[in-house]
């Protein structure tokens, strides 16, 4: 029996679960600041920090689109994920350069949800891999876990954490909210499915005997 079929499908599938946990830390981890505040360098030539930011967010980019990319998924999906993690991505620097230049002062608590880093890494990490997995719409609903770090997050400064725990807490609760969020969409989907054939199985059960009973 052929298994490399099935062997190649294995090697992608574990290859793009490394990149999208990596990207996914990547994205919570690295520090980024020097992007949202961009405004602080602005005629520093010798200043090298946006420099070096900007490729670390690149990396970032770059490892959660390769995530999507190397799923063993229709090409249509794929793009689909792609799609989602770009445009996250980049609006969230471009609204962070934004708000950095002090352009958006209004709704500061709406921004401070949006622009948060945990956020950001969990919409883009779970959403683009739920719908490049072409999950079932309403495992969608597990996206809502991004909603965890903007809330923990302020708690934790209020409680006088360190900067070092309160880094550790944000970077376990987005690889762990991460990984549940993605279980839990599975486990949505494959329940979704086992009701759709049942639902099935008793319309065509309903049919046949209506058919039957008929003169």
């Amino acid at each position: 029996m052929d298994h490399g079929p099935a062997s190649d499908r294995g090697a992608r599938y574990g290859a793009a679960v490394v990149a999208a946990l990596f990207g996914t830390y990547l994205a919570v981890a690295t520090d980024v600041s020097a992007i949202v505040q961009s405004e602080s360098y602005a005629g520093s030539i010798t200043n090298d920090a946006p420099f070096v930011d900007a490729a670390q967010f690149l990396l970032v980019v770059a490892t959660l689109v390769a995530a999507c990319a190397l799923l063993p998924t229709s090409g249509m999906r794929r793009v689909a994920g792609v799609t989602l993690v770009c445009v996250t991505l980049f609006l969230w620097a471009t609204f962070g350069l934004l708000r950095g230049g002090g352009q958006l002062a209004q709704f500061d608590a709406l921004w401070s949800v949006v622009l948060d880093q945990g956020f950001v890494a969990l919409l883009a990490g779970v959403g683009g891999w739920v719908i490049a997995r072409g999950r079932h719409p309403l495992s969608w609903l597990v996206v809502v876990v991004a909603l965890v770090p903007p809330v923990v997050g302020p708690r934790l400064i209020d409680a006088n954490v360190t900067s070092g725990g309160y880094a550790l807490a944000m970077q376990g609760i987005v690889v762990a909210g991460g990984l549940a969020a993605v279980w839990a969409a599975a486990g949505i989907d494959r329940w979704m499915r086992r009701v759709s054939a049942r639902d099935a199985a008793t319309r065509r059960r309903e049919h046949s005997a209506t058919t039957r009973s008929e003169p």
